[in-house]
């Protein structure tokens, strides 16, 4: 079955490229002009560039495939990239579902999120009948709860077959832009103080959002939404997994969301004056003490999703992360990784072609 994949450079893009190639996919792989293929080098797909905020872009890039997996997006924190970011989310789904329905494909499935289903003040998880509450939402947030709301009406007007999947935190291999949710990996071995903070979220191995992609194509109901997570941590524990796993400290300071939001002003005024890029910004500071908790029971129900634990999630991550430029040499250093991590980079090193390197 012909497949295409928007947003093919991006963490969750190329591993959905992989999954479908498992699964006996021809997959076409769709970049924007002048993107980076190293996330896809050397994988049998067809590359194709296009731009889902430039229609006229997808129809060809659509022709001939049967389903179209659209995870192209701005995942950012940053305030500054509010415009594009809300533009390529609820434009960009637009131009997608119009393009699909030209080109005649049987079926959509859209890349949200997790936050659209809010969170909580306490340990609660929720489900995909979760409510969204905007007075604590970052832009990211508002994008992804806007580009649902006019994919699922736009969907309907086109009578097109749409299917959502909302995947938590993120982590794991063929991240060359480095995503918010790796990230959260590098800000803490990078933190001298060993920091630790409030709250908890659903950690997930990208491989296995990758899958739930796969599945919701396969056996997903039309109009229907599907969480794709895996265990729900404080962020105590996760820090102490990424400790555990890199042979580094534990925590050691326990922050508050005061001390979280003043740490993250001095780390975005540090990149602003080194021209470099903040592993966390005031507007993830915000989320801490609150719990991004949330269920995949419909999805395994449903899907047959079976995600495995957090914790190897976060070895596969680190394993890849530690061999990239994301961590640097005087930080790869100071770090002794153990058999979790290196039994994952000898597993990721068995499923790359030959040859391949990010």
């Amino acid at each position: 079955m012909p497949a295409l994949v928007t947003g093919a450079g991006g963490l969750i893009g190329a591993n959905i490229c992989r999954a479908l190639l498992r699964r006996g996919y021809s997959v076409r792989a769709l970049l924007r002009p002048g993107g980076n293929p190293a996330a896809i080098r050397g994988l049998p797909v067809e590359v194709v560039y296009g731009d889902v905020r430039h229609p006229e872009t997808l129809v060809p890039a659509i022709t001939g495939c049967d389903v179209v997996f659209h995870t192209a997006s701005i995942f950012s924190y940053a305030v500054q990239d509010e415009i594009d970011m809300r533009a390529t989310a609820v434009d960009g789904a637009s131009n997608v579902l119009i393009a699909a329905k030209s080109a005649g494909a049987k079926r959509v499935v859209l890349t949200s999120s997790s936050v659209v289903f809010g969170n909580s003040e306490q340990a609660t998880v929720r489900d995909e009948k979760g409510s969204f509450d905007p007075s604590d939402a970052s832009p990211y947030f508002l994008s992804k709860v806007k580009q649902e709301d006019t994919a699922a009406r736009l969907a309907q007007d086109l009578e097109l077959d749409l299917v959502i999947v909302n995947p938590g935190i993120t982590v794991g291999p063929h991240d060359t832009k480095l995503s918010p949710s790796n990230a959260i990996v590098i800000a803490y071995l990078s933190d001298p103080f060993h920091t630790t903070f409030e709250g908890g979220c659903n950690i997930v191995s990208v491989r296995d959002v990758a899958e739930g992609h796969v599945l919701a194509a396969e056996r997903g109901v039309r109009n229907e939404r599907y969480l794709l997570g895996s265990e729900n941590l404080e962020w105590s524990l996760i820090h102490r997994y990424v400790a555990e796993l890199c042979g580094v400290p534990a925590p050691r300071v326990y922050a508050n969301h005061t001390v979280g939001y003043l740490a993250a002003t001095i780390q975005e005024m540090w990149a602003k004056c080194t021209g470099t890029k903040p592993l966390t910004s005031r507007e993830q500071a915000k989320m801490i003490g609150r719990f991004y908790w949330y269920s995949h029971s419909k999805a395994a129900a449903a899907l047959g999703y079976s995600p495995g634990s957090a914790r190897a999630a976060l070895a596969d991550a680190i394993a890849y992360l530690i061999r990239t430029p994301h961590v640097s040499t005087q930080l790869r250093r100071t770090l002794a990784p153990g058999k979790e991590v290196y039994d994952a980079q000898i597993q990721l090193n068995r499923e790359e072609p030959r040859g391949h390197q990010e």
